[in-house]
């Protein structure tokens, strides 16, 4: 598994409701984010402990967005979420 889907698969843990995000998770982040700038999946101009920070704090915001909107299919709210996550994250691809 790539650091990338790591990352992905960490954040859809953390976003989903009635999990608790356990202390440490902002340094495991942390250490996806730098792996993943590592093989340049993740764009290496951004500043690595505040995307860690950013990602812990977008998966906060999604499970407000759920409880919000419940009648929302929960796969589509996470597939919104993966897609901005993505497109934050990946390098700018040049036109």
């Amino acid at each position: 598994m790539t650091a990338w889907d790591d990352l992905l698969e960490s954040v859809d843990r953390y976003a989903s409701a009635g999990v608790e995000i356990p202390g440490g998770t902002e340094e495991h982040l942390l250490d996806l984010v730098q792996r993943a700038m590592a093989d340049r999946s993740i764009d290496t101009e951004l500043h690595a402990p505040d995307v860690a920070r950013w990602l812990v704090g977008l998966s906060l915001a999604h499970r407000a967005v759920r409880e919000r909107s419940p009648q929302i299919d929960p796969d589509l709210d996470l597939a919104d979420l993966r897609l901005i996550i993505t497109r934050w994250l990946h390098p700018a691809r040049p036109r």
